[in-house]
């Protein structure tokens, strides 16, 4: 008996295992697939194609095999295959990319690819392995519910829509009703279709009174031809329009009283025509307030004028004061001055050497005062428009000659230098002792604020029809914020003791009241620049002549 009988008499032995043959298996498992499963070259050349592949494809395997993969694509999707046939030859691997390919029949399939390439032992790639689904159905139905959804949005989205334009209109129509102003809608007759509860309690007519009724029933009987005739031009232009901003318009109230208003107007064209709306304001107490604020205007106005002739009286007593003042004054520094000269030249007898410098000290400070006084007096002068300018031609070299000739001695004695640079022939138009006073002024106080074996110029350039004058110092400048004060009165730089701060205020007065104008550069530590300028004499004969 053979063993095979034995176990079939007897009890259940073990079974023996199938014979398991994997590549049987696996060419089971490719056959029967319902995706196109397709080995290719690096090429792209078709080496093997499943049942599932004829299935989505068309083709046989013996049409397939041999063939290109880019006799599969749909016109237009070739450059595709490049792009995939290079990933893949780098040993990347493609997961579901969907592209367009060609069925036998000449259809259009569209096709979801997962592509893996196909290593040697020698860990080259040699081949690849591809898995083609069908993807047209699932697409075709995604996009019809696609469509289906986006019918059923559109819907309730019109839905949506509608309820808002309903929701809108009633607020729009709550929001009439309890505005503050009057509303009317009228049509382009002016009848009466639409007026809100302001409109009733400004005028104190009855919601069924006004409706119907024509808008002229607001208006005074006076104005009724203009109102007509603004209301037929506004129709006829359209738009938006204000009334009443700047004429006095007026409405009129059931019990026949009058008052004041301001009338929007705007137009819309509907179906029944054109409708104009009508926003009315009661301005009542505007124009009352109005009034008020211009009555106390012209009140503070009349104060401010009574108050500014105060200022310029008093300004004239002041300015009168001050001139007596140093009239007065001067009378005796000069005789104090010259009894000084006197003692100086030692004609009563021989003074000792602490002698001589008390007198010394009282000619320099009499002189000093004299100055101060002559600045207060000048700039008293220069505020009550008493003080006159008479221009002349002169040759700017002889001006800055004697003004350089006058501070010499001062330079000298400080250790500056004092340098000029010749003007030539330039003729300037100017009062002879007021740029005089200019050049001291702006040279005396370069040569203050210059220290020893520091340099002080004087130059001047041609401008157009300008000379521009330069005094330059190279002493301990001016700080940004306090340029903008200097020429203002009673302004000093720093601590100068022995200045009123006039100077500069005088002479920025006198360049503009020789038709010139003075500037400044500055620079802490490096130096100031004043700049100013004066008309050529060549200019002024030019322009009259």
């Amino acid at each position: 008996m053979s063993m095979e009988s034995a176990q079939s008499e007897g009890s259940p032995g073990p079974r023996r295992p199938l014979e398991f043959d994997p590549e049987r298996w696996l060419a089971a498992i490719v056959e029967s697939s319902d995706d196109a499963i397709v080995g290719e070259s690096l090429d792209g050349t078709i080496t093997s194609w499943n049942k599932g592949a004829e299935r989505i494809f068309g083709y046989t395997a013996e049409e397939a095999i041999g063939r290109t993969v880019k006799d599969l694509a749909w016109p237009g999707a070739e450059e595709h295959i490049e792009m995939l046939l290079g990933k893949l030859s780098h040993g990347e691997r493609v997961q579901h990319f969907e592209t367009l390919r060609k069925h036998k029949s000449g259809r259009k399939i569209l096709v979801s690819l997962s592509l893996s390439p196909i290593v040697g032992d020698d860990g080259r790639v040699i081949g690849i392995a591809k898995i083609a689904r069908d993807v047209t159905e699932r697409t075709a139905l995604q996009e019809s519910l696609t469509q289906r959804t986006d019918q059923v949005r559109r819907l309730i989205e019109r839905e949506a829509h509608a309820r808002a334009e309903a929701l809108a209109e009633r607020r729009f129509h709550e929001l009439i009703e309890n505005a503050p102003d009057a509303i009317v809608q009228m049509d382009e007759n002016g009848t009466i279709a639409i007026a809100n509860k302001a409109t009733e309690m400004l005028f104190g007519y009855d919601h069924d009174e006004l409706i119907g009724s024509g808008f002229g029933l607001l208006v005074p009987e006076g104005q009724h031809d203009a109102q007509e005739e603004d209301r037929t031009s506004f129709v006829q232009v359209g738009g938006s329009w204000r009334m009443g901003q700047e004429s006095d318009l007026r409405a009129l109230r059931k019990d026949g009283t009058e008052f004041p208003v301001e009338i929007s107007l705007s137009s819309i064209t509907m179906e029944r025509g054109v409708q104009v709306t009508a926003v009315i304001r009661d301005v009542t107490e505007r124009r009352r307030s109005q009034e008020e604020v211009r009555r106390l205007q012209e009140s503070y106005m009349a104060e401010l004028q009574s108050r500014r002739e105060e200022a310029e009286r008093l300004n004239r007593v002041k300015s009168e004061f001050l001139a007596a003042l140093a009239h007065e004054l001067r009378t005796p520094l000069h005789t104090i001055g010259g009894f000084a000269e006197l003692l100086n030249e030692e004609m009563e007898g021989t003074l000792t050497k602490a002698q001589k410098e008390f007198v010394q000290h009282i000619r320099q400070d009499s002189q000093h005062l004299l100055q101060l006084i002559d600045d207060v007096l000048d700039f008293s002068r220069i505020e009550a428009g008493g003080m006159q300018v008479r221009t002349e031609p002169l040759p700017l070299r002889d001006a800055m000659a004697e003004a350089v000739s006058a501070i010499q001695p001062h330079a000298e004695a400080k250790g500056v230098a004092l340098q000029t640079s010749d003007p030539g022939d330039a003729l300037v138009m100017a009062d002879p002792m007021r740029l005089r006073q200019i050049f001291y002024n702006l040279l005396s106080n370069a040569v203050k604020f210059t220290a020893t074996g520091g340099e002080v110029s004087v130059t001047a350039t041609s401008e157009g029809g300008l000379i521009r004058v330069t005094v330059a110092d190279t002493g301990i400048g001016i700080s940004p914020d306090e340029q903008s004060m200097i020429f203002k009165k009673f302004y000093q730089v720093g601590y100068t003791p022995g200045g009123a701060g006039l100077g500069l205020a005088i002479c920025k007065q006198l360049v503009e009241m020789q038709g010139g104008s003075i500037s400044v550069e500055s620079e802490v530590n490096r130096g100031t620049q004043f700049h100013f300028n004066l008309v050529k004499a060549s200019a002024v004969t030019q322009v009259t002549g």
